[in-house]
């Protein structure tokens, strides 16, 4: 067995690449998603949207729908319940709007949900559900920021902002001897494009009154509070099981189809399933909001940053949802990466007749960091400083605190990925390459882009997150795991078996670990918040550790040894002054039960009381063809800082894959809504990067090991890594064409009226 060296320890298992644990199934075929779930008597479902973007349901005519042969039902808004619910209020102390039904009579966006056909076949239902009549009585609708703040906003009497706040922090300096820069960046409509879409598999017990869902999610407990309440069900009689997922990046953390399969499988009384094709996952979900934002901010002839103001609006779509969380959210954001002495904002939160906004991968960090970062360009660019300097000026130190929640960041080393990174991606000779290219070519320009964003490694802004673990071993000596994971096809399965190894050193294939079930494994938050690793693994290693304190009291007191003697090594507890005795832990878990008629089981809770800082800096440099106004991509470098990789090659692809998130967000990506309310709703017009369109995206990973909370100093990767990734690639395009543009994305059409409006000046 491979040795590694971490933070001078000697381990086994963590720091070696491992192939997720469902690896060989998806390779063959085998895995099983939600939409392969067969339950007998399963009725399929298919939805009947709105057409319309805004307007009140008049009547809905079923009957050719119903007189189709192997027709279950359809129910709709006018024989459900109207009890509303937010899909996204799955804790008590959620402050948030409840205004979504399962099929609503006042349709707020092309897309709402009106009424769902239930039939023996996929095929039949949704034939069937184009044969549902619906009368509407359309009203005048919003599809977007002028529409909404003008008056024409979505929701009759009510005021065009539905939330409003303005934070502060720190003292604002004098303007004396200051220089004043201004940014404006204004951040399309995003699908979060993951390859699995929707789908819930629902059945209901009516002797036992138990409703179970199988549903690809990042929270079975927040699901569980979601349903019951809106069915007004105990929560115990809601069992919710973590099915296999095909990506989510947030959009499986809101829960839109679970309540519509919850009340048709209690209202059918069958097992029914509900799966989106790829156009409703697009219209009828929910996508990363449109962001405009101004920036004003004071700097000090030398670059250091000392004021800023930012104005923010953010587009919610047809309900607010949890856009009330998501802008204070991005406020605190900014002070994860940068020291920013005083910071005034301002947000406003409007609605339209547009798809709705919700959760997407960093939890508003990649907005704050595409407002910001395209601030400091520009204030770079005023001052006539190197991008790479301005930034190292102003980014925090170790041993910083964040200073909106006082909590200390611990060995964020953002200044280290800087100066590593600059020096791998050779950005001087860069610079200066690109210089004498621009000018001697008439067609192409070259520049290079830098991007920094910060995270949280728990439940943002909290640092008192939770997590519990229960762990037992069998009568061979192999390990059952209990602990509320929700792998979204990243390797979080794989990683949290790797750190139990750790601890009780022997292969991570002698452990079984399930994923979240409400009926089976311990109450949990969910897989979001980049807090799987940080939190859940370090709950991991301390129900390991519990487990191996039980191994060790009881062979001592089976073998007559003295405890302080005993310590555990290769599937085995051995006595430190007797090399000789050794009791493999099956013998141990057999004389257990026999002797002592106990299993060795233990449990155990994690706090964490910190919130370290997670920063990741990264480097792009690009071509644009000024004859077509397309961006080439020639080369890229991520530098992370991480603390610590247990699994590398999971943390490789992560930002891999996070970095061509981030290309595609800032050259290509963009959810259109028509003038009629129609919103895109095929990848055929959503141009995503693949693979073959870009470099081999470079990866280096700053570890140090030395955060005092993660499990061997580990602190989060999937959301940081893809924070820093837009902006580096508007960066770069902005030094090519020597410009500040901030409408994303940078599309060859966007970038050919800015060089059209270069060359009438």
């Amino acid at each position: 067995m491979r040795y590694n060296k971490l933070g001078g320890v000697f381990v086994k298992t963590v720091g070696s690449s491992r192939p997720i644990h469902d690896a060989r199934g998806k390779a063959a075929g085998y895995t099983k998603y939600t939409g392969d779930i067969m339950l007998p008597g399963m009725a399929y479902l298919c939805l009947v949207r709105s057409t319309i973007p805004h307007g009140r349901v008049k009547a809905i005519h079923p009957e050719r729908a119903l007189a189709l042969p192997g027709v279950y039902g359809v129910l709709h808004c006018f024989n459900t319940t109207q009890r509303a619910f937010n899909r996204y209020r799955s804790r008590f102390s959620q402050e948030l709007p409840c205004e979504e039904r399962a099929f609503t009579d006042y349709v707020r966006f092309v897309g709402d949900r009106v009424a769902v056909v239930a039939a023996e076949s996929q095929a039949l239902a949704e034939k069937a559900a184009r044969l549902v009549e619906v009368e509407y009585e359309e009203l005048p609708y919003s599809i977007g920021f002028d529409d909404t703040l003008s008056g024409q906003n979505c929701l009759p009497g009510e005021k065009p902002i539905r939330d409003e706040v303005t934070l502060e922090n720190g003292a604002s300096p004098q303007d004396d001897g200051l220089i004043e820069v201004e940014s404006f960046t204004e951040l399309p409509r995003l699908h979060h494009a993951a390859m699995e879409p929707h789908a819930c598999v629902a059945s209901y017990d009516p002797y036992q009154e138990q409703l179970t869902l199988y549903s690809p999610n990042q929270a079975i407990h927040g699901i569980r509070v979601v349903v019951a309440n809106y069915l007004e069900m105990p929560f115990h009689k809601v069992r919710v099981v973590k099915a296999t997922m095909g990506g989510s990046f947030g959009a499986k953390q809101e829960w839109f189809v679970e309540p519509v399969a919850a009340l048709a499988a209690k209202m059918l009384g069958r097992p029914v399933k509900l799966v989106y094709s790829r156009a409703e996952s697009m219209t009828g979900a929910i996508v990363r909001g449109p962001v405009r934002a101004r920036v004003r901010g004071l700097f000090t002839p030398e670059g250091k940053i000392k004021s800023l103001d930012m104005e923010l609006i953010l587009d919610a779509g047809a309900y607010v949802g949890n856009s009330s969380d998501y802008i204070r959210t991005l406020y605190g954001k900014l002070f994860r990466c940068y020291y920013l002495p005083h910071a005034r904002y301002h947000a406003r939160v409007i609605s339209s007749n547009t798809p709705v906004a919700g959760a997407y991968r960093g939890w508003s960090a990649p907005e704050e960091a595409l407002i910001l970062e395209r601030h400091l360009d520009a204030a770079a660019h005023k001052l006539g400083l190197d991008c790479v300097e301005l930034r190292r000026r102003n980014v925090l130190l170790p041993g910083g605190v964040d200073l909106k929640t006082r909590v200390p960041l611990e060995e964020i080393r953002i200044r280290e990925a800087l100066d590593r990174g600059r020096e791998l991606f050779h950005w001087d000779r860069l610079k200066q390459e690109d210089a004498e290219f621009n000018t001697s070519n008439a067609r192409y320009r070259r520049g290079v882009g830098v991007g920094c964003g910060g995270h949280g490694s728990t439940y943002f802004p909290r640092h008192d997150d939770f997590g519990e673990g229960w762990i037992a071993m069998n009568e061979d000596g192999t390990i059952q795991l209990k602990i509320t994971t929700h792998d979204h096809g990243c390797g979080t399965v794989t990683m949290l078996k790797m750190v139990v190894a750790e601890v009780l050193d022997i292969p991570d294939s002698d452990i079984y670990l399930a994923e979240g079930d409400t009926a089976n494994t311990p109450i949990d938050f969910g897989c979001f918040a980049s807090r799987t690793t940080f939190v859940l693994g370090r709950t991991a290693v301390e129900t390991a550790k519990a487990l191996k304190t039980v191994l060790l009291e009881r062979a001592a007191a089976m073998f007559h040894q003295p405890l302080e003697q005993l310590y555990v090594e290769s599937g085995a507890v051995r006595n430190r002054e007797n090399p000789n005795l050794a009791w493999p832990y099956a013998e141990v878990a057999r004389q257990s039960m026999l002797q002592l008629k106990r299993n060795v089981s233990a449990q155990a809770q994690f706090n964490n009381v910190t919130n370290p800082g997670v920063t990741g800096a990264h480097f792009a440099h690009v071509e644009v063809d000024t004859w077509t106004g397309y961006t080439k991509i020639l080369d890229y470098l991520a530098v992370q800082d991480i603390g610590q990789a247990i699994n590398p090659a999971m943390c490789e692809a992560q930002i891999q894959g996070a970095a061509q998130m981030g290309c595609g967000a800032a050259l290509r990506e963009e959810m259109v809504v028509q003038k009629n309310g129609q919103c895109t709703s095929s990848l055929s017009k959503y141009h995503l990067f693949l693979a073959p369109d870009l470099p081999d995206i470079r990866v280096e990973l700053i570890m140090d090991g030395r955060s005092t909370e993660g499990p061997f100093g580990a602190k989060s990767i999937g959301e940081v890594c893809y924070v820093p990734a837009a902006p580096a690639v508007c960066g770069a395009v902005n030094d090519a064409l020597d410009s500040q543009l901030g409408t994303l994305p940078f599309t060859p059409d966007c970038i050919l009226k800015y060089l059209a409006k270069e060359r009438e000046v």
